[in-house]
């Protein structure tokens, strides 16, 4: 599998996803708490460590053929990806401003970046032209 595959497809082994999740939780805790610094290093450093193990250590060839891998294949191109990053920025900056209705917004903001399968796509088709 090329590496490109390996890095979508490592996006949805439970290690990764408890990763992220659990960052995102204690960034939030300390950025609530105003430790800034201590946040931004948990934010990066854990999702980071999780990415390099499960990289290194897990068979990311058979998740990529379970129904999970199969579908973060077709149906995660990187502006869903990027949907994600800005939910989970728009929920530090709603810690950190002690938001709850910030910390929401930013929660289903990255819902709707795992939710892209349902967007409103434009066809790719062209109409045809008058002439």
């Amino acid at each position: 599998m090329r590496l490109s595959d390996r890095v979508l497809v490592h996006q949805v082994h439970p290690v990764k996803i408890s990763a992220d999740v659990t960052a995102s939780l204690a960034s939030n805790i300390l950025l609530w708490r105003a430790h800034p610094r201590a946040a931004a290093a948990v934010r990066v450093a854990l999702p980071v460590a999780g990415s390099v193990a499960v990289l290194r250590l897990a068979d990311l060839d058979a998740l990529a053929r379970t129904r999970r891998g199969r579908w973060v294949r077709s149906h995660m191109p990187a502006s869903a990806q990027a949907v994600r990053l800005a939910g989970d920025a728009l929920m530090a900056v709603g810690a950190r401003r002690r938001s709850p209705s910030l910390l929401a917004v930013g929660a289903l903001v990255i819902a709707a970046g795992w939710a892209h399968p349902w967007w409103p796509h434009r066809s790719t088709r062209r109409a045809p032209s008058c002439r």
